[in-house]
Parts: structure tokens; sequence; C-alpha cells
């Protein structure tokens, strides 16, 4: 009897620790922002240190929102957005995303260093636009 709830003991530890585990693992995938007003536009700055590091922003968003983003930068960079059903969109800098929505949920934003240039070390700037 005494085995046993010490087993438990363990057991909830355990799991308390795995929750703990998962929950900063989110936090270190993707900033969450949050997105403007219909109309206006938001800006993030943000650096890159190589073509290994990469830096992620999340956000909610609906089904039916005209959604712009930009990305520019001190070097070449690569844009990629993942939709919430996993499919995905992206191009070198400039506009990586300008159209309306087709679904509903979370959103992630992924910048990273051009493979197709030459290394860098930098600045970037994204401008999230949202339509009326």
């Amino acid at each position: 009897m005494k085995h046993a709830r010490v087993w438990r003991q363990w057991i909830l530890i355990l799991a308390i620790a795995a929750a703990l585990v998962q929950v900063s693992a989110r936090g270190e995938t993707g900033r969450r922002i949050k997105l403007p007003a219909a109309g206006k536009s938001a800006r993030i700055a943000g650096e890159i240190h190589g073509v290994e590091e990469k830096r992620e922003f999340t956000f909610n968003a609906l089904k039916g929102t005209k959604l712009k983003i930009e990305l520019s930068g001190d070097g070449p960079l690569r844009g990629q957005v993942t939709f919430p059903s996993g499919n995905y969109t992206g191009s070198p800098g400039g506009i990586i995303l300008d159209e309306v929505l087709q679904e509903s949920g979370r959103y992630q934003l992924e910048v990273r260093e051009s493979p197709m240039g030459e290394a860098w070390n930098g600045a970037f700037r994204v401008t999230i636009s949202v339509g009326e």
C-alpha cells in the first residue's frame, strides 16, 4: 500500500515536469504578437546572427482577414508563414503574404537568413498590415 502511494507521487511529479517542459518549449517556439486593428499596421524589429538562426512569431487570425506581411533587412532574408492547417507560403524578403486568409486559428511567421545570399548578421523589420 505504501509503495503504491510513493509510485503515484512519482508519477504526479513526472507528469507536472513534462507539462512544464511542454509549456516552456511552446514559449520558445515563437514570440506571440497581436495583429493590429483593421486599417492599421504594426512593425516588428529583430536581429539575425547567422544562417542557422531564425526568429519565430505566432499570431491568431480569423478567416476573411485581409493580411499583408512585408519583410526587409540589412541582408538577404527569407520569410515563411505557416497556416493553422500546416500549409505554408513564403518568399525571400519583400512581400511574403498579401491575401485574404482562408483559415481561422494560429499562424506562425518565421524569419531567417536566406541561404541564397551572402552570410550576414544584422537587423530585420516586419510590417504587418490588416486591411479594412
